[in-house]
């Protein structure tokens, strides 16, 4: 199973300019059928969150069909990182969607942890909606957006329930990147699973830089992929999900847990 991940840089406020880059990638890139392309959070629009109402989509319509034209015509699966979608009434959800080969719609997931440092809560609404597994080739993954990546009882229940990957969406900070790096490999080693992390770079007219550095990390904490900082590139690598079995066997941290023990559980 291959995983590759399209890191570009996001320009705000512009659907189509930003589709128009996501098109271009994928005319440019090698894939194979069955690949499993990633992109980041946020990125038909970036944090332009003054105007994010008028930016939103309503139930993910026009994005969705773009991304299962995509999905058809190249027969891969995408992880569509994610995008402002409204529901219901007037409230903005930051919401990441799955579609696989044939167009079909798997999954979605509204972000439910929001970030305090950009402001997120005045502008958008946390999903109402726990995380969970989708299917993929017949096995469990997961998907979460960029501030989740500091909780880690997330990654656990996605974990509990199987995953044997975890896709991160997300405009992760430069300033944070460290923070980037390290969550990524400690979810990855915690919860013996393959963690895919998905960011953007560069630099949005309200002074925000993002850190790049998607990334591709195995249940051992090794990476396997790894992007630059601020360069638009394509970061791929083959994933075992029968490495996830060795590796759980050699250090069989799911065994040793002791529920009974856990004061908050």
């Amino acid at each position: 199973m291959r995983t590759v991940i399209f890191q570009f840089e996001v320009t705000e406020a512009d659907y189509d300019e930003n589709l128009g880059k996501v098109q271009e990638l994928f005319k440019r890139t090698d894939l194979k059928e069955d690949d499993i392309v990633v992109l980041p959070e946020m990125w038909t629009s970036g944090y332009a969150l003054e105007s994010i109402e008028d930016l939103a989509f309503r139930n993910l319509e026009n994005v969705k069909e773009e991304m299962a034209k995509l999905a058809k015509e190249y027969k891969v699966n995408i992880v569509a990182g994610s995008v402002p979608n409204i529901k219901v009434g007037s409230d903005v959800l930051n919401t990441s969607f799955v579609i696989d080969k044939d167009g079909a719609h798997v999954y979605e997931y509204s972000k439910i942890h929001l970030v305090p440092m950009l402001n997120e809560p005045d502008f958008l609404k946390g999903g109402d909606a726990a995380a969970d597994t989708f299917e993929i080739f017949g096995n469990k993954a997961g998907l979460v957006i960029c501030y989740d990546l500091r909780f880690p009882e997330l990654f656990r229940d996605l974990a509990l329930d199987e995953a044997k990957v975890i896709f991160v969406v997300a405009e992760w900070p430069a300033e944070r990147t460290e923070h980037w790096l390290t969550l990524l490999k400690a979810r990855a080693i915690e919860n013996q699973c393959y963690i895919v992390g998905s960011n953007t770079f560069g630099t949005q007219p309200n002074g925000a830089t993002f850190a790049g550095n998607s990334i591709i990390i195995n249940p051992f904490g090794e990476v396997l992929a790894q992007g630059s900082e601020g360069r638009e590139e394509v970061v791929s690598a083959d994933i075992d999900l029968d490495y996830i079995t060795r590796v759980r066997e050699d250090i069989p941290i799911f065994k040793s847990r002791r529920r009974d023990m856990y004061k908050f559980l």
